[in-house]
């Protein structure tokens, strides 16, 4: 393998996409120059912003086994479920690993962060001293249980330099923001329709409701900063490119990363590192708060930026409307293929495709009792799609390959990957795998990327749950047409099924043979030895003709103790195998009592007139002759 390599698992959750997308570029920068980091990125979607919209969205972290990393990294303040911390917090004891958590604290990290306390009550000092705000809307973001996370130092920064400027506590009223857009826009919306004069400022704790609140405000007629102040933090892109431009605190994302990674490279090293760094933070003081620096001086960096995501966008329409056309063509069979034919819609880099063997099995139609709801992954996972390699080759079974989960690190075609970002396939509460790329998406290309691997998720489930439905409407048609006693065919199975084989074989010319079994003296067993009895008669005959016949031969419970058979006649006396049989039964002492059985065989030559009815009638009067001789006989 050569030089050692480490290993880092890094769990994040793109709610903001900007910041993660910022992120992944700085690990990339960092890959760069150590050659000898490999980085598994397990990544949730917008969706797991809260734990309560998809059951299974947080499942993408119990994917790795953080034992088998040299370290962990987490974006903590992009995961706002407690649960899912705590889970973490009580995985990353077990697995004794280095870790860090970035913006929010966790037990048994090193915290590598914003200055959340000291850049907020900066900004709000300078909304109160330089611009003389008495009165304010603040804008809560998503507060932990556990009071660790930034939006509470965001919010006791504002209250404390409030309280030490003099502004009374009724000048302040609170929205239960949520760090979205959204929320930003109802706040705004919710106090222009309350008649209340609007406050001096708006103070929101992220700039993404910051946002949602400039836009409500704008487009209601109100001008900002002259009407009323907004402010944000993160200093995301969308705030220079606001008009007015956003004033709000630059985290300097990327540096924030790099020295999360360069940290946890000092910790493997046995090196010394304090508990809890810093990265810088700057004030950017815009148009909406009156002041006149505005980031729209780079003009010509963001035109560039914007003519290429609109080039992309074009692109991946193109390619979103071309394998949503194919998904619906596909059959059931063909919808991982065609996922992996479309692999490039992901980027220029390789995609696997991994699906929980209990999943795969549901969806191949296997017999499976499992339940699948609320399962997590599975130790053994399949590659069922691999895009952009040529050196993998699809096995028998359909798939590539079978994985251990614990063993991701070193699973071949993806050893060798450096970077791997790793999304759940879930439907509902459904697990049913995960996506990887090699590639890290733009911001554009997060967002369509989910739209896409939603796509793919209802057409796999749609697949699975029409191969189940087909599996059940067989065994439904299986009980409808056998008799339960012996599993053979009943009258409604020679309604839908005997024709059929009646005329294959006449439209083949070949000699239909049909035979009639009637148990002799069926009321004597069941009166001397009991109805128990009778029934082990019935169900042995059926035994001697499923051993006598061809499994292709149509056999039938007629009613009671009456049988039919109905084959294409051979060189084979299938009669005289059946009498055979049956001496052997009764000489074998196996049965309390005699089995005697009448058979009357009729056979067509060739194409005839008669219909199946006439034949069975043709049977049923051999049968009778013979139960007659045997009671002439016998007397």
């Amino acid at each position: 393998m050569g030089e050692k390599r480490i290993h880092i698992a890094y769990l994040t959750a793109d709610w903001n996409r900007e910041l993660v997308s910022v992120a992944l570029g700085a690990v990339l920068k960092f890959q760069e120059i150590h050659k000898d980091v490999y980085v598994h990125v397990f990544d949730c979607f917008s969706f797991a912003l809260y734990s309560g919209r998809e059951g299974s969205g947080y499942q993408i972290y119990d994917l790795p086994d953080l034992r088998r990393y040299d370290a962990v990294l987490i974006q903590a303040h992009q995961i706002m479920d407690t649960e899912a911390i705590r889970k973490l917090e009580l995985r990353l004891r077990e697995a004794r690993v280095p870790a860090i958590s970035v913006g929010a604290k966790m037990e048994g990290c090193t915290f590598i962060g914003t200055d959340d306390y000291s850049a907020a009550r900066e900004l709000t000092e300078h909304v109160v001293k330089a611009h003389g705000a008495r009165t304010f809307m603040f804008l809560k973001g998503c507060e932990r249980d556990d009071g660790r996370g930034e939006a509470e130092l965001r919010r006791e920064a504002f209250e404390d330099v409030c309280r030490e400027n003099g502004i009374p506590e009724e000048n302040i009223s609170y929205f239960e923001g949520g760090w979205e857009s959204r929320r930003g826009r109802i706040a705004a919306e919710e106090l222009l329709a309350s008649g209340k004069p609007l406050p001096d400022a708006i103070v929101s704790a992220n700039d993404e409701m910051a946002l949602g609140a400039l836009g409500g405000l704008i487009d209601a007629g109100i001008k900002v900063p002259q009407d009323v102040i907004v402010t944000g933090f993160d200093g995301i892109l969308s705030a220079s490119l606001s008009d007015p431009g956003l004033t709000t605190i630059s985290r300097n994302f990327d540096t924030l990363i790099t020295t999360a990674l360069e940290t946890l490279l000092a910790r493997i090293s046995g090196e010394d590192v304090s508990r809890r760094i810093f990265s810088p933070y700057k004030i950017i003081c815009s148009e909406s708060c009156g002041c006149s620096e505005n980031a729209l001086s780079s003009l010509k960096k963001i035109k560039r930026m914007y003519y290429e995501n609109a080039r992309l966008q074009e692109r991946l329409y193109f390619q979103q409307d071309t394998m949503t056309a194919d998904l619906f063509r596909a059959d059931s069979n063909m919808i991982l293929e065609t996922m992996e034919n479309h692999y490039r819609i992901f980027g220029e880099g390789r995609l696997y495709l991994f699906a929980n063997d209990y999943y795969y099995d549901h969806y191949k139609g296997k017999e499976s009792n499992h339940d699948l709801e609320g399962r997590s992954y599975s130790d053994s996972l399949l590659m069922v799609g691999c895009g952009g390699r040529d050196d993998a080759v699809r096995r028998e079974d359909g798939t590539y390959l079978r994985i251990s989960r614990h063993e991701l690190i070193e699973a071949p075609l993806l050893r060798d990957e450096r970077l791997l970002i790793c999304y759940a396939l879930h439907f509902k509460n459904v697990n049913m795998g995960f996506l990887a790329l090699t590639q890290p998406p733009s911001v554009v290309e997060m967002h369509l990327h989910e739209n896409m691997v939603n796509l793919c998720v209802f057409a796999m489930e749609n697949a699975r749950h029409r191969i189940r439905s087909h599996e059940l409407n067989q065994k439904l048609n299986a009980l409808y047409m056998q008799d339960q006693m012996t599993g053979l065919y009943n009258r409604f199975g020679y309604d839908r099924l005997a024709g059929g084989l009646f005329d294959d074989i006449n439209d083949r010319g070949g000699d239909v043979h049909v035979l009639f079994l009637d148990i002799d003296d069926m009321k004597e067993i069941n009166d001397r030895y009991g109805h128990d009895k009778g029934d082990l008669a019935i169900r042995t005959v059926s035994k001697v003709m499923n051993g006598s016949c061809r499994k292709s031969d149509f056999k039938m419970r007629y009613g009671g103790d009456e049988f039919v058979i109905i084959t294409e006649a051979g060189k084979v006396d299938l009669k005289g195998r059946l009498t055979e049989n049956f001496r052997r039964i009764n000489e074998s002492g196996e049965l309390p009592f005699y089995l005697g059985v009448s058979i009357g065989d009729y056979t067509v030559k060739g194409k005839n007139p008669e219909t199946l009815d006439e034949l069975l009638r043709h049977a049923d009067e051999l049968m009778y002759r013979e139960k007659s001789r045997k009671k002439r006989v016998k007397k």
